[in-house]
């Protein structure tokens, strides 16, 4: 018989676009999940900004990639805990240029930008570029 903690979180059944393509290596430039460690195809996760827990939705707008282990540590509590300025530059530098029938990465940036434009206050506030 195996036991398994009541708390472990299991992914499976959440599809997405950013998910598809990076699997089927539409995304070349993607090296990198949302908390920086590597992604590779047997452990990409859709990582949901919102928690499908707490209402969020499968959709582009509400998700990341990341590595599975590293989005079970999140568990379903808030994602600002987890990721800096610099992680969601480096994650989203990643998908310029990208375009492809799964996802249009200069626009999945200017939503991720403007989703957590509070990140870049001193620098809308200056007009620096970032």
């Amino acid at each position: 018989m195996r036991i398994e903690s009541k708390d472990q979180i299991t992914f499976t059944g959440y599809n997405s676009p950013l998910k598809t393509a990076f699997k089927k290596g539409l995304l070349p430039t993607v090296k990198r999940g949302i908390y920086g460690k590597k992604l590779k195809p047997e452990t990409v996760s859709v990582e949901h900004i919102t928690p499908m827990s707490k209402g969020g939705k499968n959709v582009l707008s509400n998700t990341f990639l990341a590595d599975k282990y590293e989005n079970s540590r999140r568990g379903n509590r808030p994602i600002d805990e987890y990721i800096t300025k610099q992680n969601l530059v480096d994650y989203l530098v990643q998908f310029i240029g990208v375009k492809n029938k799964y996802i249009d990465g200069d626009k999945y940036i200017r939503i991720m930008l403007r989703r957590f434009k509070y990140m870049f206050k001193d620098e809308i506030k200056t007009g620096r570029e970032f």
